[in-house]
């Protein structure tokens, strides 16, 4: 009976070892994911920033309206998430 029990327990814990190791390479494999996709998100954000801010200095060298002016130099660029990661490698 004792023996029984010891297999049954050498079973159980290889199994929660498994799922374990499993579960961490998987875990692992979204985290990276979201990291990309945040690094997409990122560079389209940047893009569009970019895009805005030559539209506006466009439209701003053609009129002579001061307040669209003083809002085209108030457009402050997205912070970067990627600070972070590109500071610890």
């Amino acid at each position: 009976m004792i023996l029984v029990l010891e297999i049954i327990g050498i079973i159980f814990m290889l199994t929660l070892i498994f799922v374990a190791v499993w579960g961490f390479i998987l875990a692992n494999q979204f985290y990276a994911q979201a990291r990309y996709q945040n690094y997409l998100l990122e560079k389209l954000t940047q893009n569009i920033y970019l895009l805005v801010k030559k539209n506006n200095s466009l439209t701003s060298g053609t009129s002579n309206n001061s307040n669209e002016n003083v809002n085209s130099e108030n457009i402050e660029p997205p912070n970067s998430i990627l600070q972070d990661d590109k500071q610890n490698p």
